[in-house]
């Protein structure tokens, strides 16, 4: 899926280069997701809130084919680890990514307002690791499937417009451990 991925970024940025009209890049910001996990331990289960949080961000290029639908690659990435306090002297720290390619429509409502709807596949990837005295080795999950995504854009001007958009990608389940990849994004798209 990585090299599929990077050949078909490559593919538009190398047609983008020859038609320059028509690229556009952006990047977005997440809220902070207040994460929480169960576990075992002694025989009792507990659960423990999110001790340290990252920003999540991504960022992502396309080429617009028509005025309407657009060719779309993009990455995310939690920004950092988040980390959970486990037993006394022990910190696990997950970091969770997504890589996707989809195409994209936009319904313009006005000249400022569109609404607009992606479609396509991604990798979800988490990385797990335990810090702590005799703590195991880190280990790391993935799984591919359904990129989804829905949102409206404001056309600030010809080139530049704000987006608030919700994203869907793979969760990834873990030896117990679920990582939803869905998130509320705010970003800016630059055009050329």
């Amino acid at each position: 899926m990585k090299k599929f991925a990077c050949s078909t970024l490559l593919a538009v940025a190398a047609t983008s280069l020859v038609h320059a009209e028509g690229l556009y890049v952006g990047a977005n910001v997440s809220p902070s997701s207040d994460g929480k996990i169960q576990y075992a331990a002694g025989g009792a289960t507990s659960q423990r809130d999110a001790s340290g949080k990252a920003l999540p961000f991504g960022v992502f290029a396309g080429h617009a084919l028509t005025p309407a639908w657009a060719l779309e690659g993009g990455y995310r990435a939690s920004g950092g680890a988040t980390s959970f306090d486990l037993d006394p002297g022990y910190r696990l720290r997950v970091r969770a990514s997504a890589a996707y390619l989809a195409a994209r429509g936009t319904w313009r409502l006005d000249e400022d307002w569109s609404l607009f709807a992606k479609a396509g596949m991604a990798r979800s990837r988490v990385k797990f690791s335990i810090d702590g005295k005799n703590a195991p080795p880190g280990e790391s999950a993935g799984k591919t499937g359904l990129y989804a995504s829905v949102g409206a854009a404001y056309q600030i001007n010809k080139d530049v417009a704000l987006q608030l958009e919700w994203e869907h990608a793979p969760t990834v389940r873990y030896e117990g451990l679920d990582s939803t990849m869905n998130r509320l994004a705010l970003g800016v798209r630059f055009g050329f």
